[in-house]
């Protein structure tokens, strides 16, 4: 729906369908979960994670499994663990195998400069170079990961490489998404099962430290290699490459004592004066610097969401937006691998997948 400045009144109610003032609960991990969890995985026989969702009825399917379940609890806790969180906040304790993967991310960084973009005359989306920087990247994966696992986690190496091969984008097509986004967080969520990263201890830095580096990262091979949005709904859509920043970003905006309110960032001169300060504002900030005219016309939903009230609702509401536009799109979640880390098995709480394929989902 386009708009102009003038009606932004009678769009509000867009805003306010996905909104309400329940932020998804969450409950601190048992300690000795934790523990059996991880000595469970390490026993695993690992293997090539595989697509499992090839038709419009295995939606239903993913939507009952572990897999989905254990996305769903990390994404919830890793949102409460930043809540009024500063990115910039100096007393985030960075654990030694946290930085670890952060340096990965440094290195791949380092690689663009190896693949230089090349000329496109008038090619609009999809430098060829990409493809070689994604070439290293694959040729390589195997040796970054055996660097920073120690020996026994070795064998998991088969499963945790598909998702973090996934997380950067399609090098056939040049293009990146919110599927290739999530891929990033199930890599992160088999690091958890595996004992390599620590629920709750290592939270707070896997959002504003780990998590934001790769979001640059991929934010840089957008622009360097011109990479296409994968399945952008164009203007109707939250962002064209990515939705999880916002969410975690409107939970660092809880209550902050800045005065900074939904409708704060539609103003041209505050998301980059606070762009270090959440994730929202630094993803507000990098759509102003990649796309020019008026925000609510190349921006139209967010534009809406502006009108919601309060943090809480946004962040409420985006939840909701992520599972119906994302998680449950079959465009996006045909392409998820599943493995043991990542189990397609039913989880023993679901009801019949089938009950799931008449659902609607919220309207938006």
């Amino acid at each position: 729906m386009s708009m102009t400045g003038d009606n932004k009144e009678s769009n509000v109610e867009i805003s306010n369908d996905i909104s309400s003032d329940n932020i998804p609960p969450y409950e601190p991990a048992d300690p000795l979960e934790v523990i059996q969890e991880a000595s469970k995985q390490s026993t695993n026989t690992f293997f090539e994670p595989k697509r499992e969702i090839t038709k419009i009825f295995d939606v239903g399917r993913w939507h009952h499994s572990k897999a989905y379940k254990d996305f769903m609890d990390q994404l919830k806790r890793l949102n409460h663990s930043v809540k009024r969180l500063p990115t910039d906040c100096e007393t985030v304790t960075i654990s030694p195998n946290v930085q670890r993967v952060i340096d990965i991310l440094f290195k791949l960084e380092d690689w663009i400069n190896q693949f230089p973009p090349e000329h496109m005359e008038l090619q609009r989306f999809g430098n060829k170079a990409f493809r070689e920087w994604h070439g290293k990247l694959i040729t390589d994966i195997d040796t970054l990961l055996m660097d920073i696992l120690p020996e026994s986690l070795h064998p998991a190496i088969i499963e945790l490489k598909a998702y973090f091969l996934d997380s950067f984008g399609n090098s056939t097509r040049i293009d990146y998404g919110t599927g290739h986004e999530a891929a990033f967080l199930v890599f992160i969520l088999c690091l958890y099962k595996l004992g390599y990263f620590l629920k709750d201890v290592d939270d707070k830095a896997v959002v504003v430290k780990l998590f934001r580096q790769y979001i640059s990262l991929t934010r840089q091979l957008q622009v360097i290699y011109r990479m296409e949005p994968a399945g952008s709904k164009g203007v109707h859509a939250l962002d064209d490459f990515c939705f999880v920043p916002f969410i975690f970003g409107s939970s660092q905006l809880l209550d902050n004592n800045l005065g900074l309110v939904p409708d704060s960032y539609i103003r041209e001169d505050l998301p980059q004066e606070y762009a270090d300060h959440d994730l929202f504002f630094e993803a507000i900030e990098y759509i102003n610097t990649t796309k020019s005219g008026p925000f609510f016309e190349h921006s139209n939903q967010l534009w809406n969401i502006s009108a919601v009230q309060t943090w809480e609702k946004v962040n409420s509401g985006l939840f909701k937006m992520y599972e119906a536009e994302v998680l449950k799109k079959f465009p996006v979640c045909q392409h998820f691998l599943f493995g043991s880390l990542f189990s397609i098995d039913k989880r023993n709480d679901a009801e019949s997948p089938f009950k799931f394929t008449n659902a609607k989902p919220p309207q938006i």
